[in-house]
């Protein structure tokens, strides 16, 4: 009997693994083990950046596992599995905010772990309530339980101790359940369903306002620092890709701006790696009185010699920086909006294409969606293969890496949520940016969830 797709999908995890495998011993990194008291290098993308093919090898090992996992499973199980992925996130949410995460990775022989007694005990907190919970947080990888009721951190788990990455990427905010379940109603049955405005989502059922997300920030100071820590971050594990996936030495105008351009961590990193460019970073009033005290303790000497600037400006106004000195960031801002509201993408890429010179160019940093229009599509092996004399096999996985592209996918809902926005394909960003008089000239793929979307005027579009 020929089982077709399973031995085709053990094939391309095989060949997935064994090139991460290569990648792994090519690059001097330690074997991955759940069961290390330290981080590994590839878990945090905001300090390190693997090679091209040891990128695209998890991100294939990915895509056959997830196809694997759809062909074994049940639907039934598939179906329970989806519906209680909430608890998950909450289990880890609870034990970050008791200090349990904390206080097992600073146990003496913390790889003995810790009975849940005694963590009960020292937070005064039930353990029948505990045990489950460290129970589901152990059954989705992130912890051991090491003997009956004894549970350690392991390798993983670490990136939610305190000062780490992953404690930053908050994933709950008083309302966001309440946010979430309002999406089948929203969507079918309520007056807003056909509704496009940013004022008009589940974000403003769940918390009963009328202005969208960003204006209700700025009304509750207590919820911009846990926000902007997750935007932050989620920013940053783009970062080292950004810097070097795109070939900054062809810009012809020597100053970056970045606009919405936060703490200016991105423009550092560019100006570190590519000194002859200047750079100015973007934001709203309430923003760059921050950024201006971070540059000015970080890089004082480029602020003190102009190279480095901060200034004011919202980018639904037009733009100052005019001409062909200037090059434009646009890190996850447009996703954030709808393309068809009066203040929304329109307005925002407009008000930067009109500052353009011919010189000029705008690098949207953003996902590409790829639509699954064919899910035996075959994806490019031959980028993966070390041995130019291994014959090809053909590895068919989903066109958009199935379960490696959940998180694209679910972002795109998430921004659907918050704001009717959306990630898009590539021919929604060509349609998006020829609205405003601009063309695409390429695509870079990051190591990222990410990719560079440059474009420039449209001359073509010039009577």
């Amino acid at each position: 009997m020929v089982h077709a797709e399973l031995d085709r999908l053990q094939a391309c995890l095989n060949f997935a693994l064994d090139t991460l495998r290569k990648e792994m011993d090519k690059s001097q990194l330690p074997p991955l083990s759940q069961h290390s008291l330290v981080e590994h290098p590839l878990d945090d993308p905001t300090t390190y950046l693997p090679s091209t093919a040891l990128f695209e090898a998890r991100r294939l090992s990915l895509a056959c596992l997830g196809e694997l996992k759809d062909l074994v499973q049940t639907p039934l199980d598939k179906r329970m599995d989806e519906r209680y992925t909430a608890y998950a996130a909450v289990c880890t949410d609870t034990l970050i905010k008791t200090g349990i995460i904390d206080y097992l990775s600073d146990v003496p022989n913390s790889s003995q772990g810790v009975p849940a007694a005694e963590l009960a005990s020292r937070f005064e907190l039930d353990s029948q309530k505990l045990v489950p919970i460290l129970r589901c947080f152990a059954a989705n990888g992130w912890a051991r339980e090491t003997c009956d009721y004894s549970f350690a951190l392991n390798r993983c788990s670490r990136s939610f101790i305190k000062g780490h990455a992953g404690r930053r990427l908050n994933l709950f905010m008083p309302g966001f359940m309440s946010m979430v379940e309002s999406i089948p109603s929203w969507v079918m049955e309520s007056d807003w369903k056909l509704s496009r405005s940013p004022a008009q989502t589940p974000f403003q059922i769940a918390f009963k306002t009328p202005l969208h997300r960003f204006a209700w920030v700025m009304e509750h100071p207590h919820a911009l620092i846990p926000i902007a820590d997750h935007l932050q971050v989620h920013g940053d594990m783009s970062t080292p890709s950004v810097v070097a996936d795109y070939p900054w030495k062809q810009l012809d105008t020597p100053i970056i701006v970045d606009c919405g351009g936060g703490k200016g961590g991105l423009v550092s990193a560019i100006l570190d790696a590519h000194p002859s460019f200047q750079a100015i970073v973007q934001d709203t009033e309430n923003v760059v009185a921050l950024t201006s005290s971070i540059m000015e303790e970080r890089r004082p000497r480029d602020v003190e010699n102009g190279r480095l600037k901060v200034e004011a400006h919202d980018f639904f106004q037009p733009q100052p920086r005019i001409g062909n000195d200037y090059s434009f960031i646009l890190r996850h801002i447009i996703h954030d909006w709808p393309d068809d509201e009066a203040v929304g993408v329109a307005t925002i890429l407009g008000n930067v294409a009109r500052a353009l010179g011919p010189k000029s160019k705008i690098l949207i940093v953003d996902m590409v969606v790829v639509p699954n229009v064919d899910s035996t599509a075959t994806t490019n092996a031959e980028l993966f293969l070390l041995d130019s004399d291994v014959k090809r096999v053909d590895y068919s996985v989903p066109s958009h890496f199935g379960s490696a592209s959940k998180i694209v996918n679910a972002f795109s809902v998430h921004m659907l949520t918050l704001m009717n926005g959306c990630e898009r394909s590539l021919p929604e960003w060509e349609t998006l940016v020829k609205g405003c008089g601009l063309c695409i000239t390429n695509v870079y793929p990051l190591r990222a969830h990410t990719s560079i979307i440059e474009c420039a005027l449209d001359t073509r579009a010039s009577p």
